[in-house]
């Protein structure tokens, strides 16, 4: 694994990818079929973890985004704490705000990571 070296649109990419495996780990589950499906609320579980992980790094490679897009540094700061809490806070862990977050927070993590990049040029 080669993660030195690493920029921050390198690490929106890969919020993006981990959006996308989430995606499709849901596939055409309903809620109640989320709720009662413990191997893909592990899977989804992960991908949020790296994107909590990412939205870290990319925090510490551009903190100026803190000034520049408020509204993407939220949500970084978000993904981050709620990795926080899946990592490490695993027996508190609520698969109803799991749920909650993928299809209410992930499409706004991904339409401001997609602006962002699309505004620099990345």
């Amino acid at each position: 694994m080669k993660a030195k070296g690493l920029r921050a649109h390198d690490r929106m990419h890969h919020m993006l990818e981990a959006a996308q495996h989430i995606r499709s780990d849901i596939g055409d589950l309903s809620h109640g079929q989320f709720l009662g499906d413990g191997k893909t609320q592990r899977a989804v579980i992960e991908g949020i973890i790296v994107i909590g992980e990412a939205a870290n790094k990319v925090l510490g490679l551009d903190p100026s985004i803190e000034e520049m897009n408020p509204a993407l540094w939220q949500q970084l700061r978000d993904a981050y704490d709620m990795r926080i809490v899946l990592t490490h806070e695993y027996f508190r862990v609520d698969p109803e705000i799991v749920w909650n977050t993928i299809q209410n927070d992930l499409p706004n993590l991904v339409n401001l990571l997609i602006n962002t990049m699309t505004e620099s040029g990345q």
